[in-house]
């Protein structure tokens, strides 16, 4: 018990606010009964920075609650991903040789736009208490007292939202055994979201035993 608590520990979300949430998680019967220990990241996005910098972050993450992991970046040449000759059998083969019992493959699959309006409120001033108080026996008073509880303007935003498939798939088998889908809103910098991202994806692998440590 205390071991499963100091993993929560490490792998806790300390922001607020996180812009990244998962939305769905689907775990198979079929998975290991203790968690996978020795896994194979691999990000499919054609940018090989974003790539890179996600796949480190989740093996950072991973290293810290004892999972052992390799990375696409670190073992697959750059143009791997773009081959036509890419096919199901080479991706087993590259994983299968780098002696990994999981897979996990994290892919874009949709960037959406979206505006949203929010409302102008009103800017209460402090509470009347009589014509003489607080200058209101004059109208320089009056207006100094109630300018502040006017309306304020509301004003439209523009949402971007970055919806993430995160597969976990059984090498001996080739099964899927765990699959989420995650979105996350107006990241503020690619480094920021990469690194929440990866604390909050684990954190939902361990917690339905995907990863053991």
């Amino acid at each position: 018990m205390k071991k499963y608590f100091a993993v929560l520990v490490v792998l806790v979300f300390t922001a607020c606010s996180p812009a990244t949430k998962i939305t769905r998680s689907w775990s198979s019967p079929e998975k290991s009964t203790y968690g996978y220990n020795n896994m194979f990241v691999a990000v499919v996005l054609s940018d090989i920075t974003l790539r890179q910098v996600i796949e480190n972050d989740i093996q950072s993450k991973l290293q810290r609650v004892g999972v052992s992991s390799t990375v696409s970046n670190a073992t697959i040449q750059p143009n791997f991903w773009t081959s036509t000759d890419l096919t199901k059998g080479a991706m087993v083969n590259v994983v299968k040789q780098s002696d990994k019992d999981a897979i996990m493959t994290i892919s874009l699959i949709d960037v959406q736009n979206e505006q949203r309006y929010i409302p102008g409120h009103m800017m209460m001033g402090g509470p009347m208490m009589g014509p003489g108080a607080w200058g209101m026996g004059n109208f320089g008073g009056f207006w100094g007292m109630n300018h502040g509880m006017m309306m304020t303007p509301g004003h439209v935003v523009n949402d971007r939202k970055y919806f993430v498939e995160i597969n976990v798939y059984d090498i001996a088998s080739e099964l899927l055994v765990w699959s989420a889908q995650s979105k996350t809103i107006n990241p503020r910098s690619l480094e920021k979201a990469s690194k929440e991202f990866a604390e909050i994806v684990l954190e939902r692998m361990f917690e339905e035993g995907v990863i053991g440590s």
